[in-house]
């Protein structure tokens, strides 16, 4: 009886190792902290990842600057560091032209749910977005987009007029532009040095999420914030994978992965619009002191995007980036969006379910796993 007791305990932990053995173990890194929701996006996905894969595909996620810093995660990426990254695209516009062109019409969106089942879609299926992610070795796999930024200052923001000679750090070009046209002094810095600039006085506003006020705290520091919109931020992805790690999957665990990001792509979404209303609404509690945007705010915004963005993309994509076909890339882009635009009438917006089965019935399911990404 003990040997047979013996044998069977020996089974078992035989088994438990090989099933160890099998699981197949990658990091992921992305820049923002735990309380950011594109990293809340990131940890909720990976536990649909263990569930999906039955254990057998396990992410380690690095948030913050513990794996990479904020402008490495197109680097890291296709140097292995991490298998799987999120990647603000502005950061590094040589290698990422094109996502830096159709960027700078951020200024004339405001959906953040069309927009990122949209930019999904165009970098996943345009033919010109798949050979630039070719040339790196990289796969994307899902998109973001951000809620209409925001202005955070330490200094009243109550008309246009309070914006002149204020120091702003903006996302992009064309939201460094438009700050220009107002009289502000855009300031190029990655969003994780929003906090130091304000405190020390190196920055009077800072374009972000709204969230930012609560997930970065910066309502400690930046007690105006002013709800003008000046655009969206969707350049780079929220989920791309090293083309060498890729290849060596399974068709099976692609369309794992591919699955996964997709059920997890609607509640990020809603999770950052739910976190930058509910950091507007708590704002006042933390001594913050919230002004509407007013029409003229909105009219500078609108007609700078009317008059310039587009045609500074096509402009900027010709000479500084040196692309064939700019505003055949705009185009496309812009057709991309129309599309969503009227797949999601009709959807319930609120819904996280019904969102992912209309991404995955008009996108991912369509994603052949046997070639696609398999440089």
């Amino acid at each position: 009886m003990r040997s047979r007791i013996l044998i069977g305990s020996f089974c078992a932990l035989a088994l438990a190792a090989t099933s160890a053995m099998a699981a197949r173990e990658f990091n992921g890194s992305i820049w923002f902290p735990d309380t950011h929701p594109l990293t809340k996006a990131y940890l909720d996905w990976v536990k649909r990842l263990d569930a999906a894969s039955k254990g057998e595909l396990k992410a380690k996620i690095f948030t913050g600057t513990a794996l990479l810093p904020p402008n490495a995660h197109l680097s890291g990426l296709k140097d292995g560091i991490a298998q799987v990254t999120y990647h603000a695209g502005t950061y590094t516009p040589t290698d990422l032209p094109e996502d830096n062109v159709v960027s700078m019409l951020a200024l004339g969106y405001s959906d953040t749910m069309a927009l990122t089942f949209a930019v999904t879609d165009f970098y996943m299926t345009d033919p010109e977005m798949m050979e630039r992610f070719k040339r790196h070795r990289i796969v994307f796999a899902g998109g973001y987009a951000t809620p209409p930024y925001n202005l955070m200052c330490t200094k009243k923001v109550a008309t246009l007029a309070d914006f002149k000679g204020l120091k702003i750090r903006m996302p992009g070009v064309i939201h460094a532009d438009w700050a220009k046209s107002v009289g502000a002094v855009p300031v190029s810095v990655p969003s994780t040095e929003m906090f130091t600039g304000l405190e020390k006085g190196q920055l009077d506003c800072a374009a972000n999420a709204a969230n930012d006020l609560k997930s970065r705290s910066l309502w400690d520091v930046a007690k105006h914030t002013s709800q003008i919109s000046v655009g969206v931020y969707w350049a780079g992805w929220q989920w791309a994978f090293n083309g060498g790690f890729w290849k060596e999957l399974k068709p099976a665990e692609r369309r794992i992965l591919l699955d996964t990001i997709a059920d997890s792509i609607p509640p990020m979404a809603l999770g950052y619009m739910k976190d930058s209303d509910d950091a507007i609404a708590e704002a006042p509690s933390k001594g913050v002191t919230v002004y509407p945007e007013t029409d003229e705010m909105r009219k500078s915004v609108q007609d700078f995007n009317a008059k310039v963005a587009r045609a500074q993309a096509i402009e900027q994509g010709a000479s500084k980036f040196k692309l064939k076909d700019p505003e055949g890339l705009i185009k496309r882009f812009e057709a991309t969006i129309a599309k969503w635009d009227g797949v999601l009438k009709g959807v319930d917006r609120k819904d996280p379910v019904a969102l992912a089965k209309v991404l995955k019935d008009n996108l991912y399911s369509k994603i052949d796993v046997n070639t696609y990404g398999v440089y």
